[in-house]
């Protein structure tokens, strides 16, 4: 059965190939290519067909693919003469001259059999006499303009088809002095020197052209490199062989700072600046390094460096301010203002434990300013690095419409796993009043919605999303235990099924704790509640407003709008009104209070209240995170 199972995976490609010989035979070649190409899939190592597969490629036109075809052919059968020799006179018709006068070379001093050995020598020197002629054409050129890059480029070519490796290198090297921008010669002088056995030279070509040059040369180079990172004599080498390049010149600076090697390095970031003054790393790396030498004075090389930070910050270059704010704070930490600027773009680099640590710094700083940006930093940040956040918030208010106060907060405690981007969750919610137990009314007997005071507290645990360009999502399971409910003659314990999207943003001064001006915010939350009736309602809250400058006060105008999938008659209405928030001395950060007037109308007829209405609420807001 094994024995039959063979041949069944050997048939397929052996008949491909049966059919590609027919097609060939009846002229169909472009049938035949495809029959070829699918029968060598299955038989890889069938070199008698990959040999007539490359001839059906030459016959096409597409003489490089049949010249790689046959080039296999040939290594799988070094023994095969009359194969080397076809292949010798197919790479010089095609350009690869050097190869072509190795193999005939070899043919002509090693081959078994005579008439090849003696059609090699001819062929070798016929093409010899060529190469030595222009070769002296090309010397004679080269005489008269020594100046000319590409003189020096064509004699090197025909030095290299000759195999005189060693000469062929000097005029390559010649011509990329003379034409440093063309850094393809590099790729030339690296192929030369690796045939002239001397590899250290080849390497140092190929690392100067994978540095700072075009990327198509560039990639061409790291392919061709070894798998290790430099060596500082090979840098030295190719900066002897590329010395205009300025990239190799610094990433050499670089790698000698990492060794510890601080001297020298001056020396190299000098050679940078004198081949490209305005090169900015370059500047503030020599500037650093010269104040922990003394050779400058402090202030005189941190300013340098901290122009370069605050114009890397301006155009978005994240990852060079980095480094300048770290020479800056390596140099000086106790400037507490550095540190914070260092948090931040920390910060924005999503290197959340580093900019902890930055805010944590600064916050214990005598200039007031920078320790209360950086508290605010601190304390908004490092909740979410601990394997627990809890987060608490409290909002009662009172409310003139229903003659009653309300009280809404939540407990909820955040726990970190390696999955990013979302986290479980547990919560306690309070959703009640303080006149639930005597039948809450309003003007004229208006019975409130439930939406206003379920008089519960809800227990979950769920899923919250981190928050994205302002959205965040959240879903939980739980009961609520509705503290009234006996009175009533209702269940006390409920199940409770609860989730949503949120989206908030802000425009502006709409921070308490910033200097003033005008601002903006809004808020926009669609929930499912399975306490009623499985039904899903929308909220988008917005305030425009002023923050007086110098006091913690906010003046407004509330443009509200509610609605729900069901259509419910108190589930749906608008609401605009002024309103103001405020901070009392000494209040505590997260604690504000507030006071809106807001004339309303419900949206969706229904019930016993009025359509229109006018409600002033004022209340307080507590919020903070652990």
């Amino acid at each position: 059965m094994a024995f039959a199972f063979c041949l069944l995976g050997q048939e397929p490609g052996r008949g491909r190939l049966e059919k590609a010989y027919e097609l060939l035979r009846a002229g169909a070649l472009e049938g035949a290519r495809g029959e070829f190409e699918a029968g060598l899939e299955g038989e890889p190592g069938n070199m008698g067909a990959r040999l007539d597969y490359g001839y059906l490629l030459l016959r096409m036109g597409e003489t490089e693919r049949g010249r790689e075809e046959m080039e296999r052919v040939m290594k799988a059968k070094p023994e095969d003469e009359r194969l080397a020799m076809e292949y010798a006179y197919l790479a010089y018709e095609t350009g690869r001259r050097a190869e072509a006068f190795t193999l005939f070379l070899r043919l002509s001093v090693q081959g078994r059999d005579e008439g090849l050995k003696r059609e090699a020598g001819e062929r070798l020197a016929r093409i010899d006499g060529e190469l030595q002629a222009g070769i002296a054409r090309w010397r004679e050129a080269v005489r008269r303009t020594p100046e000319s890059y590409s003189v020096h480029e064509e004699l090197g070519r025909l030095l290299e088809e000759r195999n005189a490796w060693v000469e062929a290198g000097e005029e390559y090297r010649e011509a990329y002095r003379l034409k440093p921008d063309k850094k393809r010669l590099l790729l030339d002088i690296a192929r030369v020197e690796e045939e002239a056995l001397r590899p250290d030279y080849g390497h140092a070509a190929l690392i100067a052209a994978s540095r700072g040059g075009p990327a198509m040369v560039a990639e061409e180079a790291r392919e061709k490199m070894p798998g290790r990172y430099p060596y500082v004599y090979e840098f030295e080498m190719a900066i002897r062989m590329d010395p205009l390049n300025v990239e190799l010149r610094r990433e050499l600076g670089f790698l000698l700072l990492k060794m510890g090697r601080e001297k020298e390095a001056v020396g190299v970031f000098e050679g940078v600046l004198r081949l490209a003054p305005e090169d900015a790393l370059a500047t503030a790396q020599l500037a650093f390094l010269r104040v922990k030498r003394g050779v400058v004075a402090v202030d005189t090389g941190l300013t340098a460096v901290e122009e370069l930070a605050t114009k890397s910050l301006e155009k978005g270059y994240l990852k060079d301010a980095l480094k300048y704010l770290q020479q800056l704070h390596e140099a000086n930490p106790e400037d507490a203002a550095t540190t914070l600027r260092l948090g931040w773009t920390y910060n924005m680099l999503k290197l959340d434990r580093e900019a902890v640590k930055c805010f944590d710094l600064a916050r214990r700083s005598g200039d007031g300013k920078v320790a209360g940006e950086a508290e605010r930093a601190y304390r908004n940040l490092a909740p979410s690095l601990r394997p627990v956040r809890v987060t608490a918030w409290m909002l009662p208010f009172y409310s003139r419409r229903w003659r009653e106060t309300f009280g809404y907060g939540q407990v909820k405690a955040e726990f970190r796993t390696p999955l990013r981007g979302v986290r479980p969750y547990v919560s306690a919610r309070l959703i009640g009043d303080l006149g639930r137990g005597r039948g809450l009314t309003g003007p004229a007997g208006q019975a409130a919605p439930g939406a206003l005071s379920e008089s519960a507290v809800v227990l979950g645990a769920g899923l919250v999303t981190e928050r994205k360009r302002g959205w965040m999502a959240w879903g939980e399971a739980g009961g609520s235990w509705q503290y009234f409910a006996k009175k009533f003659a209702m269940p006390t314990i409920r199940s409770d099924y609860r989730g949503g999207v949120n989206y908030a943003k802000a425009w502006g001064a709409a921070n308490l704790g910033s200097e003033g001006g005008w601002f903006g915010a809004s808020t926009f939350d669609g929930v499912f509640l399975s306490r009623f009736g499985n039904n899903t309602l929308f909220y988008g809250q917005n305030r425009v407003g002023w923050h007086v400058g110098g006091a913690p006060v906010q003046v407004y105008v509330n443009l509200n709008l509610t609605g729900d999938v069901l259509r419910t008659d108190w589930a749906n209405f608008a609401e605009v009104g002024p309103g103001v928030r405020w901070k009392a001395p000494g209040m505590p950060a997260g604690l504000y209070l507030f006071a809106d007037a807001v004339y309303g109308r419900h949206l969706v007829r229904g019930g016993t209240r009025d359509r229109r209405y006018i409600d002033v609420r004022a209340g307080v807001w507590y919020a903070f995170t652990y």
